[in-house]
């Protein structure tokens, strides 16, 4: 008998034992229509909100430090390194514009140790505290000057309402400082602004620099609110585990029925491929599954109303 004869064969083998079990059979296809239709349901249902404008922000000052959690000091304290001379004079500089107190370290590695030690052992209601640090990579003389703020991995302020899937819209769309990160909010824009404010006057010998930098969001265009999204978010990998763990039980089911009554190697005894036999059960759930979302692809793309259809 030919590889195609023995392939039909087992189709055959296959269809004899669907109509033999007609109840489970229409389960495994109906189940995953199921919940299907429960998503179709479900954006029938939710009722999107209009379009909403677009939005645009307002310009803000970085010349001081924003006000933080009330839990924490009243003034601010910032690590740098090198302790050198020339560091010294631009660190002077930022704390007088920033208000806050300054202490050098002799090496990053000090530096960083200081200020996890008082992140995990310090007193939070202490007058004053390391806001973080800052590390000067290259001496203030030389042409480039590069250096990088350090700051804590935990945010300062108190978090309100976190949402563990991203919302429409802007992030964090009422504030005018931005959403997280939130750069200004934990203080990094202000040192930023205050430390290249410095190095321009100590590079440049100047006693005051008569500029201003004010910084804004960057507009956000206009959009759909739609509600459904939030909903479909939480609801989908469960939908889609559910819908489809009734046919893995039975592909799971009928391949152990099979090993268990010894009808695969009755079958290699009788000269069947064992290639032949895997196609044979793959083509069976294929089928299966193809009719299933070829008709979830019709419920999917059919217009019940205007929910989800963009004006």
């Amino acid at each position: 008998m030919g590889k195609g004869s023995q392939f039909l064969l087992l189709l055959w083998k296959n269809l004899t034992l669907l109509k033999r079990t007609p109840v489970r059979t229409f389960f495994q296809i109906s189940m995953p229509l199921l919940f299907i239709t429960i998503l179709v349901l479900l954006r029938a249902l939710v009722v999107k909100d209009e379009h909403r404008p677009n939005i645009t922000y307002t310009a803000f000052d970085i010349n001081q430090l924003p006000p933080l959690n009330e839990d924490y000091p009243t003034k601010w304290k910032m690590a740098f390194t090198p302790n050198t001379t020339n560091v010294k004079r631009v660190m002077a500089m930022v704390a007088n514009q920033l208000s806050l107190e300054v202490e050098g370290f002799q090496s990053e590695e000090t530096m960083v140790k200081a200020l996890v030690s008082e992140e995990q052992n310090g007193d939070k209601h202490s007058n004053v505290m390391f806001l973080g640090g800052i590390v000067f990579n290259k001496t203030l003389d030389s042409r480039d000057v590069i250096y990088k703020i350090r700051l804590s991995s935990s945010s300062k302020k108190k978090k309100k309402n976190p949402y563990v899937f991203e919302l429409p819209g802007p992030r964090g769309g009422n504030s005018t400082h931005g959403g997280p990160p939130d750069y200004f909010g934990e203080g990094f824009l202000s040192l930023q602004h205050a430390v290249d404010f410095a190095i321009i006057k100590f590079k440049g010998n100047i006693e005051d620099l008569n500029a201003t930098v004010s910084v804004k969001r960057f507009p956000y265009p206009d959009y759909i609110h739609d509600p459904f999204i939030l909903v479909i978010q939480g609801s989908l990998p469960l939908l889609l585990m559910l819908s489809l763990v009734f046919t893995a039980l039975n592909i799971v089911r009928d391949i152990v029925y099979e090993k268990e009554k010894k009808l695969k190697e009755s079958m290699k005894m009788m000269g069947l491929s064992g290639w032949l036999h895997w196609l044979a059960w793959f083509t069976k759930y294929f089928i299966f599954l193809l009719i299933t979302m070829g008709l979830a692809t019709i419920f999917f793309t059919v217009k019940y109303n205007d929910n989800g259809q963009c004006p």
